[in-house]
């Protein structure tokens, strides 16, 4: 169907307008509002302990969770894309699920799972607190990220085929040696691209991390929930701008690379 010129500069300034009023005139008036009294203000309220502890926090579910992401999500993409057993469905089901289902879901999920009164209670009785500490964020944080890897290195396994794999093995490469020479390296730019997006969605992760958070400043708070302390707590509004500006511009230095390695990806 052929469009006029008309219609397309048309459809073009509505999406633009559209961009422009829900993320562009946000992101403004944030980056206004933060560098309005001076970079040294700025400076002086993302240096804080509480925003140095937060930062570090959150740095530490990032580089906990991304590691068990990639080892479950190849695996379990080279399970749905080359094998055949019962219960593949399901598993695919369960892999978008945190899709589908609401972070604060998963918060109330996993207390009733992991808290003193759970069915793992024990665990919490016996000194090893889960919920309100670091490995109830770290199990929130893993089940929101869960799909990434597996979803973008799944088509990937569709494309190669398993031309290359049968070829390895009949000149007598093992299982590990394959995966290691043939599979690993065609699946590298979907598994980074995985990583990612895994390292931006644990980043921002809020609802569900509230939840299995104490939320006390040093001990259990992310970067997001200094943000939400500070603004709904501390009614500290400019705090809550500078962390906030913080916050996003990592995202702005995740995305960036993601796009290098989409058009790396394009080029291939």
């Amino acid at each position: 169907m052929r469009v006029g010129t008309g219609t397309r500069i048309t459809l073009r300034v509505l999406a633009l307008g559209y961009l422009f009023a829900l993320v562009a005139v946000p992101i403004g008036v944030i980056l206004w509002r933060a560098f309005e009294p001076g970079l040294g203000t700025f400076m002086a309220s993302i240096s804080t302990p509480a925003a140095i502890s937060a930062l570090n926090l959150s740095l530490l579910i990032v580089a906990i969770v991304v590691p068990l992401n990639v080892v479950f999500g190849v695996v379990t993409a080279l399970a749905l894309v080359r094998g055949r057993f019962r219960g593949r469905g399901l598993l695919q089901a369960v892999v978008d699920l945190p899709f589908a289902v609401s972070p604060i879901v998963v918060g109330v999920a996993l207390i009733m799972l992991w808290g003193v009164n759970g069915w793992f209670g024990a665990i919490d009785r016996a000194g090893f607190q889960v919920i309100f500490g670091l490995p109830g964020m770290v199990l929130a944080t893993i089940f929101v990220t869960l799909p990434f890897v597996v979803r973008e290195v799944e088509p990937v396994l569709h494309e190669i085929g398993t031309e290359q794999e049968q070829a390895a093995s009949t000149l007598g490469a093992n299982q590990w040696q394959t995966f290691w020479r043939i599979t690993l390296p065609a699946i590298r730019w979907g598994l980074t691209y995985g990583v990612v997006l895994t390292v931006a969605r644990a980043l921002g992760e809020f609802g569900a991390v509230i939840m299995v958070s104490s939320g006390f400043p040093g001990v259990s708070q992310t970067l997001t929930l200094l943000v939400h302390a500070r603004y709904i707590d501390d009614h500290n509004t400019y705090g809550a701008y500078a962390a906030a500006t913080l916050l996003m511009g990592i995202a702005l230095l995740v995305l960036f690379l993601m796009t290098l390695l989409d058009r790396k990806r394009s080029d291939r």
